[in-house]
């Protein structure tokens, strides 16, 4: 746990990483994946919005590049830093659940996303007050 704290605050690294991670899965499963992916899902889980596939990809990985630039260009804290690397690992949690779920596995979409988002939450209240 400690090496992970360590961690967290150099969010480029983090950034990097996580680009990397999201850009190889997108890779290796884009013959797997259908060419109309869905990206979001309905409170009752149905999904309610499709990309192409290309789009469906590359996005994640373009929002976190997006992300580390914008905290780039800011001037923040540590905690606002590891916050924002949490943050980018989330989003590497839901791409892979955006994966599976268009790869035909059964993910409960809505009860993770709810969790991943209280646990953010949680996370960033506690970095914020330490």
């Amino acid at each position: 746990m400690n090496a992970l704290v360590r961690f967290l605050p150099r969010q480029r690294a983090v950034a990097a990483l996580i680009t990397g991670v999201l850009l190889a899965l997108g890779v290796a499963l884009y013959a797997a994946l259908p060419d109309q992916m869905a990206i979001h899902w309905n409170a009752a889980g149905e999904p309610d919005n499709v990309v192409a596939k290309p789009i469906a990809v590359l996005a994640m990985p373009a929002v976190v590049v997006f992300m580390s630039v914008l905290f780039e260009a800011s001037s923040i804290d540590i905690g606002e830093r590891i916050v924002g690397s949490l943050a980018m690992l989330m989003l590497l949690v839901v791409q892979v659940i955006v994966f599976g779920a268009n790869l035909g596995y059964d993910v409960s979409i809505v009860p993770i996303t709810l969790g991943l988002a209280g646990g953010m939450v949680a996370v960033s209240v506690w970095v914020q007050r330490r």
